[in-house]
């Protein structure tokens, strides 16, 4: 029981420094291939955005840093140009690696197309082009632990007051 405990203990300790090592962590930039998706549940038409070339910032888990940003700008693309109704579902694939993402665009296009009940629309780069994203780093606000602390302060001195008093009756 006792082997055991400390063995939780030890696995808890090391899940602690993993995860304060990898918060330091920043996005790196790098270039992918991406290409965008819209459908809409009231609308037969699909839009497919080609694959091109983007330059991102990618978490160091490989996930893509404020990825709704990027389907953000092909819904509000579609939604300007007046190519697709409201309630648009938009989606981004992407990958480092060129012939991953033509496969992974490939077999979207190829499910999307051979569909009956659907229409797909192919946008060409001279039509929408992804924008690359800054990514900010976000602030850390030490207001709320500043006034937490203060307030802690404020009720030690409370009850240090409050001993100082009963003393003196």
């Amino acid at each position: 029981m006792m082997a055991r405990r400390l063995f939780l203990s030890l696995c808890l300790a090391v899940l602690a420094v993993a995860v304060a090592v990898g918060a330091n962590d920043k996005p790196r930039k790098a270039q992918v291939y991406m290409f965008g998706f819209a459908a809409s549940m009231t609308d037969s038409v699909c839009v497919m955005a080609e694959l091109q070339p983007v330059e991102v910032y990618l978490l160091p888990n490989g996930f893509l840093a404020d990825r709704a940003l990027y389907s953000l700008q092909l819904n509000n693309h579609l939604m300007t140009a007046g190519q697709m109704g409201e309630n648009l579902t938009c989606a981004v694939f992407f990958d480092k690696n060129k012939s991953k993402a033509e496969k992974r665009f490939q077999k979207v296009n190829k499910r999307y197309r051979t569909s009956s009940d659907l229409t797909l629309k192919l946008l060409g780069q001279d039509e929408f082009r992804f924008l690359p994203e800054e990514w900010v780093e976000p602030e850390v606000s030490t207001e709320g632990a500043e006034k937490a602390e203060g307030t802690e302060k404020a009720k030690a001195a409370e009850k240090t007051k409050g001993r100082k008093n009963k003393g003196k009756k």
